[in-house]
């Protein structure tokens, strides 16, 4: 697991949380160490053709299965998935066009999940909070193609970056009665990304949109797809504020 901890070590420090990470170093790291971890031992192979795949899925029709309860589990790793991945779909969808589609972003060799929403959870321990929770979906609709990705991480922390990042147009803290948010907008050539993290007692809960449906790679400037990101930043705030993301 070093490549998470190396990772986390970067922006997860007792004074901050892990607002700068991208989605492509997030799914990169956690993939390979997932993989590491199961087949140890074995040769690494090099990817030569880069690709995503996608796992196209129309969003079902308010009412429903989509109104029965999450689960409420959490006493194993996976029970925590099915729950965490319940919630976070189900405040995404609430803030979609009914007719919008969901694709699902992975890295190379990744297999998409059926629910494009499904976290994925690299363990960093055995017990079952005890590890790196993340997903990033791209979502069509009218108006083009964007994204949403969501990284928690149940380690306390109670301070926040310094608000001075250098494609950073906008970047304020809001205390809430569940913790401290971190509000931000930056701008990485036509690249604009809403971005907020919330740091609980027990977590750092942070969620971003932007106005690109391809995965976010450091150094790459992508392509612009719309003329704003998925969400707005106060829907991406409404989004760090569900309730039920708890650990």
């Amino acid at each position: 697991m070093e490549e998470i901890r190396s990772l986390l070590t970067v922006y997860v420090t007792d004074d901050e949380p892990p607002i700068g990470l991208s989605g492509e170093a997030v799914l990169s790291a956690a993939r390979l160490a997932r993989r590491r971890h199961l087949l140890t031992g074995a040769v690494a192979v090099a990817v030569v053709v880069l690709a995503l795949g996608l796992a196209v899925v129309v969003l079902p029709q308010r009412g429903g299965a989509a109104n029965e309860p999450c689960p409420t589990a959490s006493e194993t790793r996976a029970a925590l998935v099915d729950r965490l991945s319940c919630v976070v779909g189900r405040a995404v969808r609430s803030l979609l066009p009914p007719d919008a589609l969901v694709t699902r972003l992975t890295i190379p060799g990744e297999t998409p999940p059926a629910d494009p929403f499904r976290l994925v959870a690299d363990p960093a321990g055995d017990a079952p909070r005890d590890a790196l929770f993340h997903m990033g979906v791209r979502v069509t609709d009218a108006r083009g193609s964007g994204s949403v990705y969501v990284l928690m991480v149940p380690s306390p922390h109670s301070g926040g970056p310094p608000c001075d990042e250098p494609d950073e147009i906008l970047c304020r803290t809001e205390p809430t009665s569940q913790g401290l948010l971190w509000l931000s907008t930056l701008r990485s050539g036509d690249l604009l990304t809403h971005r907020v993290a919330l740091a609980t007692p027990d977590a750092v809960v942070q969620f971003w949109s932007t106005d690109s449906g391809v995965l976010e790679r450091a150094g790459v400037s992508l392509p612009v797809q719309r003329p704003e990101p998925t969400l707005t930043l106060e829907q991406v705030r409404q989004l760090a504020l569900t309730p039920g993301l708890g650990f």
